[in-house]
């Protein structure tokens, strides 16, 4: 681990009040290390942490005070847009009731609101809106009528689980879900789970639908697990409900992974959340959630995938090293494995096929993923790339 992961992790895994510990090499540090520290805080959205470690010190040296500038710039910056958000989340959630649309607040400024010890450290830059299937269309046209509009071409409804909208004014974005994952993953990808046993609760003037702790934290490991572990931020959500949480049912969280095959993605989440935060997993010993998922291999791909946004050849390799190994069971593994197969539109483009044979560009998308490992390409560079 680099000298400048290190000291990320050292602040954020300190307790939220900032009472992180310094063993003076900070104040030595060159500048290009201080822009390394923030630019890795930025990327795993803790720069509010980073800001509360750095100016808790009594007497900041020369060295950082254009880091606590900029932190102190984006810290205040990341404030008032944590308002307007929560702002503009009471009033979808004033719409949608008034519409009569059941709908749950997902991770955003609820999450940081109920649980987060210091809301104001959990960053967040859009709104996460989940509807039953049914309601989809409906909350749909009620987010057009709000001055809401899609910038994105949706196809393919049938395998996506959400829509991007962006308010015309604002440019608020809010993520409409229907379902919490694609059907590729495991059955849990419907989210089901969320809405058995999920009440009303009172939030800032109106209520909201809350799921139980329990649906909560293993909907947080589903999220990080979906995107490879590669923010600290959804690391650091766990201890901080578990902290606040007033008591987890570990038997009913570990009976509902089971359930909905996610037992092996959330063992391998708080096994990780243990490894940060040591002693904050809340796992009793012995439990069966405590038995490590994840091999040291794995958790070094994972510490490198916090330290900045993985290489294009990296970003295949850790699909088959974290998604698919941490995948319950043989076929919910496979069927991972054959999403990847299926062809892009840059696979359509390149083999242009009358439409009663497009099935068979599956022949060229293996070709096409060797080629790009080999080139150091990924997914992401091909959207960014025509």
């Amino acid at each position: 681990m680099s000298a400048v992961a290190h000291k990320l992790f050292a602040i954020v895994g300190a307790s939220t009040d900032a009472a992180a510990e310094f063993d003076g090499v900070a104040g030595a540090w060159s500048d290009s290390q201080w822009r390394a520290l923030l630019n890795m805080a930025m990327y795993n959205g803790v720069t509010s942490y980073v800001h509360a470690g750095l100016t808790g010190q009594p007497e900041p040296g020369v060295e950082n005070q254009a880091v606590l500038s900029h932190l102190r710039e984006r810290a205040f910056r990341s404030t008032y847009r944590n308002l307007a958000l929560r702002a503009e989340l009471v009033r979808l959630l004033r719409a949608f009731e008034d519409e009569g649309i059941a709908v749950i607040s997902i991770k955003g400024p609820l999450l940081a609101d109920r649980y987060y010890r210091q809301p104001a450290l959990r960053e967040f830059g859009d709104l996460d809106l989940l509807v039953s299937e049914a309601d989809r269309d409906r909350a749909w046209q009620l987010l057009l009528r709000l001055n809401y509009h899609s910038p994105y071409q949706n196809t393919d409804l049938q395998n996506r689980y959400h829509v991007v909208f962006c308010h015309r004014d604002s440019e608020e974005v809010v993520e409409l879900h229907w379902r919490i994952a694609g059907p590729q993953f495991g059955c849990y990808y419907r989210g089901g789970f969320l809405w058995e046993g999920a009440r009303r609760v009172p939030y800032l003037g109106t209520s909201v639908l809350q799921p139980t702790i329990e649906a909560n934290l293993l909907y947080l490991a589903i999220h990080a697990y979906k995107h490879d572990w590669a923010r600290l931020q959804w690391l650091l959500d766990f201890p901080e409900l578990l902290a606040s949480a007033e008591g987890v049912d570990w038997d009913a969280l570990d009976r509902l992974a089971r359930e909905q095959h996610a037992h092996r993605l959330l063992r391998a989440t708080l096994q990780l959340v243990a490894h940060f935060f040591p002693g904050q997993s809340g796992v009793p010993q012995g439990h069966a959630l405590a038995a490590p998922a994840l091999s040291k291999k794995q958790i070094r791909r994972v510490v490198r995938l916090l330290a900045g946004p993985a290489s294009d050849a990296d970003t295949l390799q850790n699909f088959y090293a974290l998604r698919v190994a941490m995948a319950d069971s043989i076929r919910d593994q496979w069927r991972l494995i054959l999403d990847t197969l299926k062809p892009s539109d840059r696979d359509k483009e390149l083999l242009r096929l009358p439409a009663a044979l497009r099935p068979f560009s599956i022949i060229l998308r293996p070709f096409r993923l060797a080629a790009r490992l080999l080139r150091r390409r990924s997914r992401e560079a091909e959207r960014r790339q025509p």
